[in-house]
C-alpha cells in the first residue's frame, strides 16, 4: 500500500522501507535518489540565473507574470545584500521617499510582487498590473549585481542596452552618445526578440 495523490486520505504513513521500494508514481526509487541531487547556490549566483532566466523570458515575450516574480526575487536578494555591504542605495528603494509616505512606496511597489506569490488574505482579489514595472527592477538589480561583482554579464549588458533606448530621457547621456543609441536600436523597432538575437550571435552564444 501507497500514499499517493489519489488515495492519501485513506492511507496510512509508510516506513522507510516501504517508501524506498513503493513503485507509486512519486514514490518510485528514480524519483527518491533523484530527490537526493543537491547543487551549491550562493545568494549572488541565484541572483543572477533570475536575473538572465527573466531577461531572456522578456526578449522572447514571454509571460510577465513570471518575468515580474523572477525580477523581483533577484532584486530582493540584491537588495539585502546591498545592504549588508553598505553601498549605495538602489533606484527601486524608498531612501528618497518622506517617511510619512515610506509604507504607502513599499505597499505600491511591492504590491504585485505579493499578489503574485500570496493568497492568504486576498485568495478572490485581481489586480491591475502594468509589466513595464519589471523592467525597472531589472534594471536597478543589474546594475546593483555588476557595482557588486564588477563582472559583465551579456545578458545583463544586452538589456541595458535595449532599456537605454527606450528610457533616453531617464539618463546623463551626452547628445552623441543618444544619437548612437538610437541609430543602432532605431532598425529594430519594436522587435525586441530581433535585437536580443543579433545580440547573442555578437558575445558569441549563437553560431
Amino acid at each position: 500500500m501507497c500514499i499517493g495523490y489519489s488515495n492519501i486520505r485513506n492511507s496510512r504513513i509508510l516506513s522507510n522501507t516501504e517508501f524506498q521500494n513503493s513503485d507509486c508514481l512519486g514514490f518510485h526509487p528514480i524519483y527518491v535518489r533523484n530527490m537526493k541531487k543537491k547543487i551549491k547556490i550562493s545568494k549572488l549566483d541565484a541572483a543572477k540565473r533570475h536575473l538572465e532566466t527573466a531577461i531572456r523570458l522578456y526578449f522572447n515575450y514571454g509571460d510577465p507574470i513570471a518575468i515580474h516574480t523572477l525580477a523581483c526575487a533577484a532584486h530582493g536578494i540584491l537588495s539585502d545584500l546591498n545592504e549588508e555591504h553598505k553601498g549605495n542605495p538602489m533606484l527601486v528603494s524608498d531612501y528618497l521617499i518622506k517617511d510619512e509616505h515610506k509604507k504607502y512606496f513599499r505597499k505600491m511597489i511591492r504590491e504585485p510582487q505579493n499578489f503574485f506569490k500570496h493568497a492568504n488574505k486576498d485568495p478572490e482579489n485581481t489586480i491591475d498590473f502594468n509589466p513595464d514595472v519589471s523592467h525597472f527592477f531589472i534594471f536597478d538589480a543589474i546594475s546593483k549585481y555588476q557595482e557588486i561583482t564588477d563582472e559583465r554579464v551579456p545578458f545583463f549588458i544586452i538589456f541595458r542596452g535595449w532599456f537605454g533606448a527606450q528610457h533616453l530621457s531617464l539618463f546623463y547621456f551626452s547628445d552623441e552618445k543618444k544619437e548612437f543609441i538610437s541609430n543602432t536600436i532605431r532598425k529594430y523597432g519594436d522587435d525586441r526578440s530581433a535585437y536580443f538575437s543579433d545580440m547573442l550571435e555578437v558575445f558569441g552564444y549563437l553560431k
